[in-house]
């Protein structure tokens, strides 16, 4: 089984699953491929350091982004900590991962089982899901929609949230960034206390388990939020697979929200301040044969129609929007795409999203 931690080059079929202001000028949606060729991935240095990759990284996306707060969050990869190396045990039969100072802690006959799994600065930041930085297309999504004062501090939550990196640099620009997720390895990963509270501007704060269906948890992260994003966990086929006939789905690859679908978007609703955005992104592969097992997060279309979206309180302001051709350019920025043409990574690689807001 692959070392999660310890690898530090890209695992590009990770980033498809989850856990596992008034100046800035729009963007028109893209629905084609352009035709113009990848660009170029900047040549990593030797030994370059993670935030150093990360900078590096950032300027190279800086020509895809069109407002300011996404420049400002690209920006902000240059108040970057390095974290340094991190070990995490985990004990899989228990399905506990412990960062170090809890694994010291234990007794010495509690500590059997536990595996050992060094992380890397490059981990701590991209985790399995690849780089931080394609949320910025998210950032640019939520600037479109709603625009942010300089003295305010907007609340965010990003569901699903996989990395600590996007709500480090949206901290870094003035919110109080919250992520939750169900994976325990990201609640280890992240527990020193150096990595939440004051960031920059505003805070950082990660959470565990299951929302909205833990009440616990529910008032722990609060609510009044002006912005909640799913990016690549809120996706038609992880919530409501419809493979072909003869295609099988195994569950256990499946999303389980533990709720279901009105309490689900009600949750969203409540939480959020009136007028307050809910953004689902989703980066999918190219689906199966209908021979082979069917992949549920190759479909990222919504999981929800306009429909009900309608009726949970919310206006639709655009609906499963294609965006493959930003997300081609992108990887092709960081280097995801090797040396592929163009043309053959428009049949791997397909983006879809949809912008909400709270009517009341």
């Amino acid at each position: 089984m692959l070392n999660r931690c310890a690898r530090t080059g890209v695992l590009v079929a990770a980033i498809f699953s989850p856990f596992v202001l008034a100046q800035d000028k729009p963007a028109q949606p893209t629905t084609q491929p352009s035709s113009k060729p990848p660009a170029q991935a900047p040549v990593p240095t030797p030994a370059e350091s993670a935030v150093a990759r990360t900078q590096r990284q950032a300027a190279a996306l800086e020509s895809l982004v069109t407002s300011d707060l996404a420049h400002s969050f690209l920006a902000a990869t240059a108040k970057l900590p390095d974290p340094g190396e991190r070990t995490l045990y985990r004990n899989r039969a228990k399905g506990v991962t412990l960062a170090k100072p809890a694994f010291d802690a234990l007794p010495a006959d509690q500590q059997a089982g536990y595996e050992p799994r060094p992380c890397t600065p490059d981990f701590y930041y991209d985790t399995k899901h690849g780089s931080a930085l394609v949320y910025s297309r998210v950032v640019d999504l939520i600037a479109r929609h709603a625009k942010f004062g300089a003295s305010d501090t907007p609340r965010l939550l990003d569901f699903g949230y996989g990395t600590i990196g996007q709500l480090r640099l949206l901290a870094e620009c003035g919110f109080d960034a919250h992520g939750v997720d169900i994976d325990p390895d990201l609640a280890a990963l992240y527990s020193d206390p150096a990595d939440t509270g004051a960031a920059g501007k505003g805070r950082v704060g990660v959470h565990l388990g299951r929302w909205p269906a833990e009440p616990a948890l529910v008032a722990a992260i609060g609510s009044n939020f002006d912005v909640i994003t799913s990016k690549n966990t809120l996706k038609a086929g992880y919530i409501h697979p419809a493979p072909p006939a003869g295609q099988t789905v195994d569950p256990r690859k499946l999303v389980k929200l533990g709720v279901d679908d009105t309490t689900f978007l009600k949750s969203v609703h409540d939480s959020l301040k009136p007028a307050g955005l809910f953004v689902i992104y989703n980066i999918c592969p190219a689906q199966n044969p209908p021979d082979k097992e069917y992949i549920p997060w190759a479909d990222g279309k919504s999981p929800w129609s306009r429909e009900e979206f309608a009726a949970a309180g919310f206006e639709v302001l655009e609906f499963d929007v294609e965006d493959q051709a930003w997300v081609l350019d992108c990887f092709g920025r960081l280097g995801y795409l090797g040396n592929k043409p163009r043309e053959q990574s428009a049949k791997e690689y397909f983006c879809w999203y949809t912008v909400l807001k709270r009517k009341d």
